[in-house]
């Protein structure tokens, strides 16, 4: 599983006028944070906002199914998003995936930590 976390520097791009904020949360859209991405971006398995307001930044936490598909989908995913490439960009593989008995929607513990560090 591949994994990527993408950030938006609010205040670097405002100044170009390309980025704009994440459309708001529906409340009926899930667990807070996690967001559903359309089927249109193949490979991908999981979304979820993640925000910085000290630093004004906006991100995403994504799991793909490849390395190949982010490079594939993820331009075409921030722009629908963002408007723009985002400013930073981590990528990882990561090699547990949830069990067929855990919550298939669940982020691995190793992303959970990332998240909430």
């Amino acid at each position: 599983m591949h994994v990527v976390i993408a950030w938006w520097d609010t205040r670097r791009t405002a100044a170009a006028g390309t980025v704009r904020p994440h459309p708001p949360r529906p409340a009926d859209s899930g667990p807070q944070g996690q967001v559903p991405f359309p089927a249109e971006f193949p490979g991908l398995q999981a979304g979820q906002w993640i925000t910085d307001p000290a630093a004004d930044l906006q991100g995403l936490a994504l799991i793909w199914d490849s390395a190949a598909d982010a490079n594939l989908f993820l331009p075409a995913l921030a722009d629908q998003t963002f408007g723009c490439a985002p400013s930073h960009r981590w990528d990882f593989e990561l090699c547990t995936a949830p069990t067929a008995d855990e919550d298939p929607e669940a982020a691995p513990a190793e992303l959970e930590l990332l998240l909430h560090a």
